[in-house]
């Protein structure tokens, strides 16, 4: 029988498991919606950035295209220029232009359509100095400067001049659109309380929105993506998904802050945990209720066999070989009256020791033999007379071995050899039996050989009850116990066992 310690490591382990697997579970799940919060977050903002893009796009066509037309009625009549203005107005107000000018070619505005007068030279400003050099008739789009003649913050849209004769550059036209007007754009946009929309340039100058510190993409990189940074600004942690215009060298960034896009996920990630810890109280509660309830049938069933083999090895053996003993002196009274007496007197002074192991056994009290004296005497009569006299048995008993025995090893042994004997005269057909007790390198053995018809392979395979319990209180001692062939006839049954005290 699996002992206590072996039950309760059988136990832990088995609900050890169900717990490991319970949150194999949890962590699976917790990853698979980690993953899936980041997903969706980022296909969301790939819609708004797409859609942003796109906007921004038709937005500065828009304006390049009345940049176009403007700059064709410029070089064609300049009286008629501030009519054509007058014409673009309505399209120029959707794009929240706040002004029309034209500077020659040394920076010097030539025509404003502000109420207030032309004054000083732009020459100096990062735009002008862009287009002069350039040489090419290319969109131009200036980070926010604050206006000389606005006086405010603008983006400056340019397109270049040129002289219809000589093809040399002559100035540029340059429309302003306020960062304000712009941000006006994306405020309807709800990307949570640490979300971010920002237009930046090719280079990562931004034109407007903040919290991106570089808005800076490789060259020649994919038209889309997503990332994720920490702005340097406020310390927030955020999802970054961006989308380059198609047509103009603008890129929109839409950013969510990482709270923002896990909100969902600590959410469940909470239930998750909270389920987990009551699974695994519950599982701890199931395990030691089952501990219990094993350990409880365990004592049950050690309880059982002990009375079992308190009854068989002790009480019932004697009761049997008490009525071998009465059996033969039936058969005697006739031939050896003398004979007879003294048989019933041994069989009257054998069921009194009878009632005496009764009385033990209910009081719970074993009654190991008192000297060794006494050990010696109830192994000899562990062996009943039959009519013709049964088989010869003789003992071997060492003085060391049986003074190494305690009191509880002592009873053990004493059952164990009970049982054996009474096998032999029963079963076993021998004329020669042998007892032996030994003590070597601190191991008891106990031997019985007989020289009778053996046990046959059934009886080997199945051992019977007797020999059950010569192996259950085998196990009791320590040790083992095994039965097998002595040649060239008969059974030996040995018990080897260390010694203890």
């Amino acid at each position: 029988m699996r002992s206590g310690r072996l039950l309760r490591f059988e136990f832990i382990a088995a609900f050890g498991f169900a717990g490991l697997a319970l949150w194999a579970a949890i962590a699976w799940v917790l990853s698979a919606t980690h993953d899936k919060a980041i997903a969706g977050a980022a296909a969301d903002r790939r819609n708004i950035a797409r859609s942003l893009a796109e906007y921004e796009d038709s937005s500065v066509r828009a304006i390049d295209v009345s940049l176009r037309t403007l700059r064709e009625e410029w070089m064609r009549s300049r009286k008629s220029f501030d009519d054509a203005v007058a014409r673009q107005e309505e399209y120029l107000r959707k794009e929240n232009v706040i002004q029309v000018a034209v500077t020659d070619a040394d920076g010097y505005v030539v025509y404003s359509r502000m109420p207030q007068a032309p004054t000083g030279s732009f020459a100096d400003r990062e735009y002008f100095q862009i287009q002069k050099a350039s040489g090419a008739d290319r969109l131009h789009i200036s980070e926010p400067v604050f206006g000389r003649v606005t006086k405010q913050w603008a983006i400056q849209i340019t397109r270049p001049l040129f002289d219809p004769a000589s093809h040399r550059f002559a100035g540029i036209l340059v429309v302003a659109v306020p960062p304000p007007a712009l941000r006006l754009v994306y405020q309807d946009i709800d990307m949570g309380p640490n979300g971010t929309i920002v237009l930046a340039r090719e280079d990562g100058r931004v034109l407007a929105g903040t919290g991106l510190a570089d808005a800076s993409l490789p060259a020649g990189g994919p038209r889309s993506g997503d990332f994720r940074a920490v702005d340097p600004y406020d310390g927030i942690e955020r999802f970054y998904s961006y989308r380059k215009l198609s047509s103009y060298p603008l890129t929109v960034f839409v950013g969510e802050g990482a709270d923002t896009v896990f909100a969902s996920f600590y959410a469940q990630r909470r239930l998750l945990l909270a389920g987990g810890a009551l699974g695994t109280l519950m599982l701890i509660a199931l395990a030691a209720l089952a501990i219990s309830r094993a350990l409880e049938r365990r004592r049950f069933l050690e309880e059982r066999e002990r009375l079992m083999l308190d009854l068989h090895d002790s009480c019932i053996q004697a009761i049997y070989a008490i009525g071998l003993g009465l059996e033969n002196t039936r058969r005697l009274m006739a031939k050896d009256p003398a004979r007879a007496t003294a048989l019933l007197a041994d069989a009257g002074a054998n069921l009194n020791l009878v009632i005496q192991d009764l009385r033990a056994f209910i009081a719970g009290e074993a009654r190991p033999p008192a000297s060794q004296d006494e050990f010696l005497a109830e192994l000899r009569r562990s062996v009943p007379e039959l009519r013709d006299g049964g088989p010869q048995v003789s003992f071997d008993i060492e003085q060391d071995a049986v003074r190494a025995l305690n009191a509880d090893q002592a009873l053990h042994v004493q059952r164990i050899a009970r049982e054996a004997l009474s096998n032999i005269v029963r079963h076993a057909n021998a004329r020669t039996a042998r007892m032996s007790l030994s003590l070597r390198d601190r191991h008891i053995r106990l031997d019985v050989v007989d020289d009778g018809d053996g046990i046959p392979q059934p009886a080997r395979e199945g051992l019977g009850l007797g020999l059950h319990h010569i192996q259950a209180r085998a196990r009791k001692l320590g040790g083992k116990a095994s039965v097998s062939a002595s040649p060239p006839h008969g059974t030996r049954v040995a018990v080897e066992f260390p010694q203890r005290r």
